[in-house]
């Protein structure tokens, strides 16, 4: 149980809570202050020295769940491990000396191995599991893929719009590619699974992702391949829109897109370049002493493990069990958290005991709980972040045009900073999306989706070489980015027999309908 003594000791500050007010004036943040003991005004006492000659060991893997008894009094830090472990490198071959939009997205998304190993044999052996004939190679589908790209960014009301004879309407650059009855047959037959070998519902393997499992699995390690992790990551929900009938589609009240596939993500936090991701199926039995949130968590941090990465997440993730499992695994992490979760500190001050801009925090050999006071009372747990470092905030009062300034966690600052990585990644991805217009099967929506996500981590590697100067030449927008490797992909491929009819025999025949 937390204490809840009025005698508590007064705030230190320690090289750690000086460095956090650098790095803010760094970045721009002029009010940044700290504030010394007794000048907190309305302000709570947060109660926490930071004693740096006294620190918490490194967890080992042996060591036995803690009871959580939290102190008012004092602030110990962990230690975390340094590592020689190079952030945000980019793993682009440095043997390429000319690296174009397409070298990069291929490499990126190892799309070629998709197309050749996976796609390309599971779609004729679906084809031939219903009796149909089909056949395929790598330069079709890989033209299909960018006609998909170029559909994303040149908008028309349905798929069939593009090859509208239409003067105000088709698109004589997609319909040269191949004939829109085509289109629909290799995307009827797209597949990426044998449903001979899909486990029944009663097996221990059953997967409820099966049929996407495959393109899952080689994204993740195509993207965690591409570049090294980055020292600042987010992780957080994306939904996936779809509206048809699967059992694994969520309703989600809160997010821009309610109903669709849910999926987990891991993201740099500056960029939305996207890591790991693993799609939500159904709870899963992770032990009496987690919940899915923390599970989710760790699963996606396994790769992490060790580097001293900052782990960013929200209440429906954050506990401080797992904020104990992260520190053993040398991972920092921090996030909001709901009051009722198990381990959490008791008695803490009730909302109506807390003036706007009150600050009270206690803390477990390195855990820090903070509670803070704005508009409502906002929650926060960290284990390598100190409550200590304060800032002035400006805030709007009811009834009147004068702005209030109140006192802030720095922590607060720092979280609002790098938590957003999931949700820039969606931005990037919402603006040109594959595929926002037909009904098609539930895989697929998953994989053009994955597909939007490709892209726009190879724009993301390809900004970080071009800020390298390993690229020549302006550097292109992302639509521009987008045009020039679906085109590439698309080349000068084509099917069709005959050519498309010129303009001028369209109008004939368009005078001869009127």
């Amino acid at each position: 149980m937390a204490e809840t003594s009025d005698t508590e000791d007064a705030l230190t500050l320690d090289d750690e809570d000086q460095s956090f007010l650098l790095e803010d004036m760094q970045a721009g943040v002029s009010e940044a202050i700290i504030e010394p003991p007794g000048s907190l005004g309305s302000t709570q006492n947060p109660g926490l020295s930071s004693d740096s000659s006294s620190t918490i060991p490194f967890y080992s893997s042996g060591d036995p769940i803690p009871e959580f008894k939290w102190k008012n009094n004092i602030y110990r830090p962990y230690i975390f491990s340094d590592t020689d472990y190079e952030f945000g490198k980019v793993n682009i071959s440095q043997e390429i000396q000319s690296l174009k939009p397409i070298d990069i997205f291929e490499t990126v998304t190892n799309i070629k191995l998709l197309i050749e190993e996976l796609i390309i044999p599971e779609s004729l052996r679906y084809a031939h599991q219903n009796g149909s004939v089909f056949t395929t190679d790598i330069q079709e589908i890989t033209a299909f893929i960018g006609m998909n790209y170029v559909m994303g960014y040149h908008v028309l009301p349905t798929i069939r719009s593009y090859w509208s004879t239409e003067p105000d309407m088709g698109v004589p650059y997609i319909a040269r590619v191949m004939p829109l009855s085509r289109f629909e047959e290799i995307r009827r037959n797209l597949h990426f699974c044998d449903n001979a070998s899909q486990p029944s519902p009663t097996s221990s393997l059953f997967d409820r992702a099966y049929k996407i499992r495959l393109v899952m699995n080689h994204f993740n390690s195509s993207f965690q391949s591409a570049m090294n992790n980055t020292k600042t990551q987010a992780i957080d929900e994306h939904m996936v829109k779809f509206k048809g009938h699967n059992i694994m589609r969520q309703y989600m009240q809160n997010k821009p897109i309610k109903r669709g596939f849910k999926m987990w993500c891991r993201a740099d936090s500056s960029t939305g370049y996207l890591f790991q991701f693993d799609l939500y199926t159904g709870k899963k039995n992770a032990g009496p002493e987690i919940g899915l949130g923390e599970s989710v968590v760790l699963d996606l941090t396994q790769a992490l493990v060790g580097l001293g990465c900052e782990i960013y997440f929200d209440n429906f993730f954050n506990s401080p069990m797992l904020q104990y499992k992260l520190a053993k695994q040398n991972l920092k992490a921090c996030g909001t958290v709901r009051t009722q979760r198990k381990n959490n500190p008791k008695n803490l001050p009730l909302d109506k005991e807390m003036k706007r801009g009150d600050i009270y925090a206690t803390s477990f050999e390195g855990i820090s709980f903070i509670k803070w006071m704005d508009n409502k009372a906002v929650h926060l747990l960290t284990n390598f972040l100190s409550p200590v470092p304060t800032l002035k905030v400006k805030r709007k009062q009811a009834g009147s045009a004068q702005c209030l300034e109140i006192t802030c966690p720095d922590i607060v600052h720092k979280y609002n900073k790098n938590m957003g990585g999931v949700d820039l990644m969606d931005q990037k991805k919402v603006t040109y999306e594959v595929d926002r217009k037909s009904k098609i099967k539930y895989y697929l929506r998953l994989f053009f989706d994955l597909l939007d996500i490709a892209m726009n981590n190879s724009y993301i590697v390809y900004e970080k070489l071009h800020a390298q100067h390993r690229i020549e030449g302006h550097l292109l927008s992302s639509l521009e980015y987008r045009q020039v490797v679906a085109r590439a992909m698309i080349g000068n491929f084509s099917i069709r027999k005959h050519a498309l009819p010129s303009t001028s025999m369209t109008k004939k025949r368009i005078q001869n309908i009127v």
